[in-house]
């Protein structure tokens, strides 16, 4: 607490009470306000203070604004560790889980929307991309197909290998659909000289979402925000939120049309997006590590199928969503038809 309250003293607060929220942050509060002191992991890059401006410039202001201290820097340094101060804002509404992550996902269609940028392509890049990721895939396929083949030589098959065997079909069947969206996507960058990025904010989640005592929400924690495509927000969302027990999220389905309302992704960016989404990355890493190097059958055996129930989970998300852009193309067509 010495420490907390020495950093505190850069920006002229004295303390009435600093409670602990865990080893990162403390909410301080004093006589008239509270604030929300946040130590940067070592592991961050702290260059996420420059996107600040960039926000500012594109008008969005739907973030939790960051306090400069009485030098007028934004990120305070002491023992080598950096500190940004911000106010503090309520958890929770008493809406419904549903209705917070629509309002989550209409917000982030409109941070993308407002910090859009146009990225001159390379020649060849799109297609240098391509080829170098279907001969990733491959070769992880052709690992799996070598693995498989070594397992059915035995008379008897471990717990492990029972599961990896039992899953093959399956997950060479997500990988063809993978590449196939990946050709697609391919094909349609053939013409094409630029592509967009936003601002993604890197972890989207409900509790990186809070809000004010009108109810606005605001988005928190931007320690891993970038400039990318904007389907990486929403890749790495399903990929967390579906690590799970078995589950159909039609939530996630309605939440993602939420945010394709304000902000839908083109054509090739749907493409690769259920491309990257469908490919069954973490059962092939997991079997790589095992091939490579034997873990005790538990854990291993526990990790296999915590992955393949995440990639059930991401299987029938990406089935809900090809059926609807499917139904959504041939509409399209008919009305092209009829006029």
């Amino acid at each position: 607490m010495d420490e907390i309250k020495q950093v505190l003293e850069q920006y002229d607060i004295k303390p009435t009470y600093i409670e602990s929220i865990n080893d990162r942050v403390n909410k301080v509060h004093t006589t008239t306000y509270s604030f929300i002191l946040k130590k940067l992991s070592n592991k961050r890059d702290p260059q996420f203070i420059k996107f600040l401006p960039q926000l500012e410039q594109s008008q969005y202001k739907n973030y939790v604004q960051i306090f400069p201290n009485r030098y007028k820097q934004l990120l305070t340094m002491h023992k080598n560790n950096f500190y940004y101060l911000m106010p503090c804002l309520q958890n929770e509404l008493a809406n419904e889980r549903n209705e917070k992550h629509l309002y989550l996902f209409k917000e982030a269609a409109i941070l993308h929307q407002r910090t859009e940028k146009e990225q001159k392509l390379n020649e060849d890049e799109a297609s240098s991309h391509y080829e170098s990721l279907l001969k990733k895939w491959n070769e992880e396929q052709a690992l799996y197909e070598r693995y498989v083949e070594q397992c059915e030589k035995q008379l008897y098959l471990a717990p492990f290998e029972l599961q990896a065997v039992t899953y093959f079909i399956e997950v060479s069947r997500a990988i063809d659909f993978a590449k196939g969206k990946l050709a697609d996507w391919e094909e349609e960058m053939k013409e094409k000289e630029t592509t967009r990025i936003v601002m993604n904010h890197g972890r989207l989640s409900s509790h990186h979402f809070l809000y004010d005592e009108k109810g606005t929400g605001f988005f928190i924690n931007l320690e891993e925000a970038r400039m990318a495509s904007p389907i990486e927000d929403m890749i790495l969302f399903l990929n967390r939120t579906l690590k799970t027990y078995p589950t159909q999220c039609d939530d996630c389905v309605n939440w993602f049309y939420e945010y394709q309302q304000y902000y839908p992704f083109k054509e090739e960016e749907m493409h690769l997006f259920l491309s990257y989404l469908s490919y069954p990355a973490s059962i092939l890493r997991i079997i790589k590590t095992n091939a490579q190097n034997k873990q005790k059958e538990l854990p291993r055996n526990r990790k296999l199928l915590k992955a393949y129930w995440q990639f059930k989970n991401i299987e029938y998300f990406v089935m809900r969503v090809s059926e609807i852009e499917e139904k959504k193309r041939q509409e399209k067509e008919g009305n092209e038809a009829a006029t």
